[in-house]
């Protein structure tokens, strides 16, 4: 009894040959010379290393100007690395670097919702000053601290405002806090929270958190305006209670 079978057109009969591993390419071999030069030019450095720190040994200095050695670069780094183990690109030379594009994005969203505030949209503000911020939040831990902080507490700032304007002053103030911590000698972090007190009248509060701000600016405008506004609610406030105590 005969049978038949097929194969593919150019195939061959038998077991096939295992694929053929790729080679890996040969290490270069190294340079005696090179690593004679490398050899000379070594100096052992006593040094000091806690966690991500590193120190002169003598003197206990990331930056030692005696023994003419400068750590921060290495420690900055090394404390980057640390603090955000997820980080799959490695940070930038310069530190100072600030990512413009983000900073773009940050702004636009930023100043629609100065749109909406000024339309009276305080909910649609509050979405976007807090899209803002998310934004700004993102930023690479190499960036400035400074640049950051500036973002930041601008925009809870306005989300503050935005907040009082939505009456949940409690909200509002809790904004107005963080803009306090991050920037205490910017009066108008302490016009958001003097505000905020207002709206939950807290009126002497109010008044001593507007006399630190006017501590950085005696002479600030919204801060004395605002002030005086707080003086005159008093007023009101117990000329009606004198009133009601006259009354049967």
């Amino acid at each position: 009894m005969s049978h038949s079978h097929s194969h593919a057109p150019g195939g061959k009969h038998g077991p096939q040959p295992p694929p053929q591993q790729q080679q890996r390419p040969m290490p270069t071999p190294r340079d005696p010379a090179i690593e004679a030069l490398i050899d000379a030019q070594y100096v052992p450095v006593d040094l000091k290393v806690d966690g991500s720190i590193v120190r002169c040994g003598p003197h206990n200095a990331v930056v030692c100007k005696e023994c003419n050695l400068d750590f921060l670069r290495l420690t900055q780094l090394a404390t980057i690395l640390t603090q955000n183990p997820n980080i799959i690109v490695p940070p930038p030379s310069n530190m100072n670097l600030v990512n413009k594009n983000l900073s773009t994005m940050v702004n636009k969203i930023k100043e629609e919702g100065n749109s909406n505030f000024k339309a009276g949209q305080f909910d649609q503000a509050v979405i976007r000053y807090t899209v803002a911020a998310n934004g700004a939040q993102s930023r690479a831990p190499w960036e400035p601290n400074g640049v950051l902080r500036e973002e930041v507490s601008t925009i809870l700032a306005n989300r503050s405002a935005s907040f009082a304007g939505c009456h949940d002053y409690i909200s509002a103030l809790a904004d107005a806090e963080a803009v306090v911590e991050m920037r205490k000698n910017w009066p108008k972090a302490y016009l958001r929270k003097a505000k905020a007190l207002r709206g939950l009248v807290q009126l002497d509060e109010a008044l001593d958190v507007l006399a630190i701000g006017l501590s950085f600016d005696s002479e600030n405008k919204e801060l004395l305006e605002f002030k005086a506004d707080i003086k005159k609610v008093q007023k009101t406030l117990d000329e009606t209670k004198n009133v009601k105590a006259i009354l049967p």
